[in-house]
């Protein structure tokens, strides 16, 4: 049998471990240990979403050498380097490969959908793997959840005149005190531009710390005054 081999890692995958390389290493042992040509193998650096699975350039490819009959089949290593849910490993073995007498094997578990009992077990374990996404993002939202009842910061940044200290969202005195200042020349009848202008000769900053525009200035008094 001929096989192309596809691996694939995320951004952050590659930014912290080798599993390019690891699987590539994995395909090609089993291949010889099964005496199968692999004819390619193509790799993926992208997000395994379900969103991105269409438009993957790498996993395209191996798919259009499959139409041009290259080889007879893909593997890979496991079934989350290919899809993430039950729905499309479905549709990629009915929809993409079964029209095309094509193959899918996956290497961690010995599955072949050129036979019906181990297409029978890729559907069950693409319906575990969806399960288990699904739990793992529930946590996170619990998680984070939890932080938010005891006033930790979960979500972006503090607001202006907060910021955090050991996870706890407290007052930022500096930030008080622009605020308090920008109150009072506005208070004057100053423009936003003047105000602007006197905070910054005055060394007051802006929540990232730079300089004062108007524009800023006016945020502070729409939310604050």
């Amino acid at each position: 049998m001929r096989l192309i081999g596809y691996t694939r890692v995320s951004p952050i995958e590659q930014e912290y471990n080798t599993s390019l390389p690891d699987q590539e290493r994995k395909i090609k042992a089993y291949c010889q240990a099964f005496d199968y040509e692999l004819v390619a193998v193509v790799r993926e650096v992208t997000a395994g979403t379900k969103k991105d699975v269409g438009t993957r350039p790498e996993f395209n490819k191996a798919l259009d050498m499959l139409r041009q009959d290259e080889a007879d089949g893909i593997v890979a290593l496991k079934l989350d380097r290919l899809v993430r849910n039950a729905k499309d490993v479905l549709l990629l073995v009915d929809d993409v490969l079964k029209p095309l007498n094509k193959n899918l094997i996956l290497l961690d578990v010995e599955v072949d959908t050129s036979t019906p009992t181990q297409k029978m077990i890729l559907t069950m374990m693409a319906a575990v793997a969806q399960l288990e996404a699904g739990m793992n993002r529930e946590r996170i939202q619990g998680e984070k959840r939890a932080k938010l009842e005891k006033d930790a910061y979960a979500y972006g940044s503090p607001t202006f005149a907060q910021k955090t200290v050991n996870g706890e969202i407290v007052p930022d005195q500096d930030e008080l005190d622009a605020i308090e200042a920008i109150r009072r020349q506005h208070q004057s009848g100053k423009s936003f531009q003047a105000i602007a202008a006197w905070m910054n000769l005055n060394g007051y900053k802006t929540e990232r710390g730079s300089q004062w525009q108007a524009n800023s200035v006016k945020r502070v008094v729409d939310r604050f005054n």
